[in-house]
């Protein structure tokens, strides 16, 4: 009976485990294939994404091109308006391709720099006024380094379909964490080099110089890398922060390496880290420049004169998202306080999942200074803020006289009949290249848009006119 009653347990226990051996399987083979799934969707808007960001690029370039050669001013209108069209789309594209932000810093400043240059040209032309020798030189400099862009985008988009290029370089498997692999790979290199290396050869330097990416976001890094071999653009525009001739927000006087620390140890106490070591890592001779740190996985770059933050960056993983965009919102205005930026209002949010990027812009008496302006990265897994942009803030901050000559009412009656007025302020913006101007900003809509209309407060003219446009990552100003 005993040994009966055994077979009878074994052989339940038998079916069981066979029946959550087979929900086990059929679970795992169901979370694959909505992995695979999920995979393939990322995959293709991805792809999607490259597609256009190729195409982009390419009419980017092409504009340029006719827009050198074009005489008849609203020919030359046209490609203008076509370049910081083409300019504006690139932009967009790059966010939504998997491109380290840190590895695409440079391409990304350099075509927003070519859309606000070409817009500002837009005007000029449109005004009938000829570009000056200067912003001819520009413009050519500009298209330079288009080329160059065009061209390594060109070479990385049939790479990726020529050979199935991965998005991101896959994690190092064990040996290559142990050195192995990349032992056994230096001595297969070297073996080849004893034999077949030419001495001063400048193209075969060049070739080896051109490494083809393991992956998109390799390929991206290297374009990067590669357009740091020019010189800086000598255009001043609202965008080039970093290169300034002479910033207006900085405090007076300097800073030694020693205080340099001191600064970089209490920014990072107020944002909770303790006992930290920060330590200089290198020197930067720009307008904005100074001391550059790191401690871990933090780099900051600290002012010479004045002494101040202009940029912080945590470069650390994030994990799962467990936080929404108001939540991030409230995280950085804590955050703002802590390290004593007062009287700042959040003006715009780019949702892009692992985290959100806020810009805010200073106030004075209820009058937003767009110009004045930080800009913050916030982690989306416990809202820590990961990124700190201060350099157009101590680019432009300066005491203002900000008196207006016209009511609001009188700009109000400026608007078109068919806007519809949803809120106004007074506020400062940006014109062309460093030229601000003081206006009523319209919020409202017409023909079943929103918009942003400012009205001069001095002379009563229109000066600016932007779309906002609702987009799964926020609200996009064009």
């Amino acid at each position: 009976m005993k040994e009966h009653s055994k077979i009878k347990i074994l052989t339940w226990l038998s079916i069981t485990l066979f029946l959550a051996f087979g929900i086990s399987l059929g679970w795992g083979i169901y979370e694959y294939n909505l992995l695979k799934e999920q995979k393939t969707a990322l995959d293709n808007q991805y792809k999607r994404a490259l597609n256009d960001l190729v195409a982009d690029i390419n009419e980017m370039e092409t504009s340029m091109a006719k827009a050198k050669v074009a005489n008849d001013p609203s020919l030359k209108v046209l490609y203008l308006g076509e370049i910081w069209k083409s300019s504006d789309a690139a932009v967009n594209r790059f966010s939504q391709i998997p491109a380290d932000e840190m590895g695409i810093s440079y391409v990304d400043k350099l075509v927003n720099q070519i859309a606000e240059f070409s817009k500002s040209m837009t005007q000029k032309v449109a005004s009938a006024r000829n570009m000056n020798d200067n912003e001819v030189q520009i413009f050519d400099d500009m298209h330079q380094r288009v080329i160059e862009v065009n061209r390594s985008l060109q070479n990385l988009f049939n790479l990726y379909y020529a050979e199935n290029l991965e998005w991101v370089d896959a994690p190092p498997n064990l040996l290559q964490r142990l050195g192995i692999g990349k032992l056994i790979q230096t001595v297969a290199q070297g073996g080849e080099k004893d034999g077949d290396s030419k001495q001063g050869d400048p193209q075969a330097a060049q070739q080896a110089s051109e490494q083809t990416p393991s992956s998109v976001r390799g390929g991206l890094k290297q374009l990067d890398s590669s357009l740091q071999k020019f010189p800086p653009i000598s255009y001043k525009g609202d965008l080039d922060k970093h290169f300034v001739e002479k910033p207006l927000g900085l405090p007076e006087g300097e800073i030694d390496e020693n205080k340099a620390i001191d600064i970089a140890r209490n920014f990072l106490a107020k944002l909770g880290y303790k006992d930290t070591q920060p330590q200089v890592t290198g020197l930067s001779d720009r307008p904005l420049g100074g001391f550059n740190l790191t401690y871990q996985d933090v780099y900051l770059e600290i002012s010479k004169k004045g002494g101040v933050v202009t940029y912080y960056r945590n470069q650390r993983d994030i994990d799962e998202r467990r936080l929404d965009v108001p939540r991030a919102v409230e995280k950085g205005y804590a955050a703002l306080e802590k390290l004593g930026w007062k009287n700042m209002v959040v003006t715009s949010t780019e949702d892009l999942d692992s985290y959100v990027l806020v810009e805010a812009v200073a106030q004075d008496n209820g009058i937003r200074i767009y110009t004045d302006k930080v800009r913050l990265t916030i982690a989306m897994d416990n809202g820590e803020l990961i990124g700190f942009d201060a350099n157009a803030y101590y680019a432009f901050h300066h005491d203002r006289r900000l008196n207006s000559k016209i009511t609001m009412t009188e700009a109000r009656n400026k608007l078109d009949k068919n806007f519809q007025v949803i809120e106004e302020r007074l506020a400062v913006i940006s014109k062309i290249g460093n030229e601000e101007a003081f206006c009523y900003e319209f919020r409202g809509t017409a023909y079943g848009e929103e918009y942003l209309i400012y009205i001069d407060a001095i002379e009563g003219a229109e000066v600016k006119i932007s779309r906002v446009v609702n987009t799964p990552r926020g609200k996009l100003i064009q």
